[in-house]
C-alpha cells in the first residue's frame, strides 16, 4: 500500500515540476520518500515475523520429538 502511494505522490511531483511549480513539487517527493520508507520497514518487519514463526515452529517440533523420545 504504501509502495503504491509513494509512486503516486512521484508521479504527481512530477507532474509539479513540469508546472513549474517547485514547492508542491518537493513536498511531494519528500513524501513519497516517507511512503517508500515505510513500504520497507514494512516489508522488513514482515520478513522478520515470519522467520520468528518458523524459529517458534522449529522449536516446538523439536521439544515435541524430545518429548516423544524421553518417555
Amino acid at each position: 500500500m504504501q509502495i503504491k502511494s509513494s509512486m503516486e505522490k512521484m508521479e504527481a511531483a512530477k507532474q509539479a515540476m513540469d508546472k513549474k511549480d517547485y514547492a508542491l513539487a518537493r513536498q511531494l517527493a519528500e513524501q513519497a520518500q516517507v511512503d517508500a520508507k515505510l513500504a520497507e520497514t514494512t516489508a522488513r518487519a514482515a520478513k522478520a515475523q515470519k522467520a520468528a514463526d518458523e524459529v517458534r515452529e522449529s522449536n516446538r517440533v523439536l521439544r515435541h520429538e524430545i518429548d516423544r523420545k524421553t518417555r
